[in-house]
This record gives structure tokens, sequence and C-alpha cells, in this order.
């Protein structure tokens, strides 16, 4: 369909981050092609098991009422030498990880935690790692295909950055989003007219606790989830190191201690983000 961007030639990847931005350019896409994708044309959702169910719940959601296969992908190991195959593993919504245990392999892995000193390899290997070893599964090596990620058009800095970053020459990408000139609030409207939404709280994101948002935000998250947190302060005492500036410690203390932090005062850009491009990484 000449001129829509939202019509796309295979070999293609679709990220769902399990967004709504991303679950809006999902529904555009498959009505450009009248509903039903081609053969070659995939839609991963790459879980890490430190997604909020609420976020587990709109992908599995949005496959249903869609009729579209989304494949549920988590980490297993990085090792080269097992093969794409044995690099991750196939769930769905009833299987999947819901106790980081991805991220948990990764870190042991590692011996290390990824951080805001260390690096934010969680998404290189997590997120997009996982769905490039799908893709080599089917018989395509990065740059044979298109990636159309989530990037909207008041997120421009991403759309030009993303295909300029030395890491990631030979990817192919697609910004549809982009392309058609939708913003923020376009995606909002959208969902306010949907008999369905991503039911995720303000001041919270996809990943419960990413050590990558704002203090601000981080704080708010753990007001609202603290018991989410118990996984990172588990992490933190094993390895004797924290994932932010802050540690888990230093969070729970501030919660405390503190006044309620209003919500109207938080950034949520991160609840939507599409976390294999702001992230560092083959990302």
């Amino acid at each position: 369909m000449a001129g829509n961007p939202y019509f796309i030639e295979g070999p293609a990847l679709i990220s769902f981050s399990g967004g709504r931005t991303s679950a809006y350019m999902l529904k555009q896409t498959l009505d450009a092609h009248g509903g039903t994708l081609p053969d070659d044309v995939h839609v991963c959702f790459a879980n890490t098991g430190k997604e909020r169910e609420e976020t587990l719940r709109f992908v599995h959601e949005c496959a249903t009422r869609w009729g579209v296969r989304v494949r549920w992908l988590e980490f297993v190991t990085d090792l080269r030498r097992v093969g794409a195959a044995g690099r991750f593993e196939e769930v769905g919504y009833n299987s999947a990880s819901r106790n980081g245990e991805p991220l948990s392999r990764l870190i042991e892995r590692k011996q290390s935690l990824f951080s805001t000193l260390r690096g934010r390899w969680c998404t290189q290997h997590c997120k997009v790692g996982v769905m490039h070893d799908f893709m080599e599964t089917l018989g395509f090596s990065s740059g044979d295909y298109q990636e159309t990620i989530g990037f909207r058009a008041d997120e421009y800095d991403r759309v030009y950055e993303m295909p300029r970053k030395a890491l990631n020459e030979g990817r192919r990408f697609g910004f549809p989003l982009a392309s058609a000139g939708v913003r923020k609030q376009d995606v909002l409207k959208y969902w306010t007219q949907q008999p369905f939404d991503l039911m995720l709280p303000r001041g919270t994101g996809n990943c419960d606790h990413c050590p990558f948002v704002s203090e601000k935000s981080r704080i708010a998250r753990a007001r609202v989830n603290p018991e989410g947190l118990d996984w990172w302060a588990r992490h933190e005492a094993e390895r004797r190191f924290s994932f932010g500036y802050m540690s888990v410690a230093d969070l729970r203390d501030h919660v405390e201690n503190n006044p309620v932090l209003p919500m109207s005062d938080v950034e949520d850009d991160a609840a939507d983000s599409e976390c294999g491009g702001w992230c560092g990484g083959r990302g």
C-alpha cells in the first residue's frame, strides 16, 4: 500500500514493548494489512520477568483481541556456542517469568549488576538480543530484515540517533509512527476511545523498578510498588553493589522518611518507552 507508513514489506520484526505507543503502532500496522500480517512479519515481546503484571495482561489482551500472534521471548544465555535457539526460550502469558528470572540468569552469567555505572546491558541481552536470536532461528541475520520500532514524531532525537550509532551499523530500522507524525497526545487520545487499556498507575513503568529513570520516578515507583523492590534488594545485597545512584536501601529509607511525592511531578514517559531504543547496548 504505497504511501502508508504502516504497510511493511517483510521480512520484518515488530518490537512490542508492552506500552501504549507500541501497541498503537501494532494496531495501525494490522489495519494497514487488512487485519493479518504477512507470514514473514513477526511481532515479538521480550519479557525480563520484571515487567509489571499490568503490562503482561495488556500484551496478552492486544494479541487476543486483535488476533495477532505475539512471540513471547525470554533470555537464557549469551553464549555463542549454544546457537541462537539455545540463547532464548519462547514462553506465553501463563508461563512467562514473573520474578525476574531472565535478568537473574544474566546477572549470574555476568557476575555483575547492570547499573548506572556499569552499563545498561539488561536491554542489550534481555530485550534486543533475544529478538535478534529469534530472527536468526528463522534464518535471518541482522540487516536482513527491518526492525520496526515505536518511536513517535515527538521522540525524533531517538529516531535520528538510533540508526547513526556505530553499534547499530548494518541494522535496518523502520519508525512508522514518526513517519506518520504521531505524537504522544495522539496515542493517549486513541486509548481513551478503546474498550481496554494498559492499566498501569501513573508514575509506574513497564519495568517495575528500572534504575535508569529519574530519581523522582524511582521514588514514586517505590511508593506505588514497594514489594517489587525485594528482587532488586536481594541482588544488591548479593553483589554488594547498587543498580542506581540510589540503592534500594536508600530508596526505602527515603520513602519512609519523606512526604509523598505528588504523581503530577513525576516523569512518566519511561512507562511507555521502547526500552531497546533509549537504553544502551545493542539497542
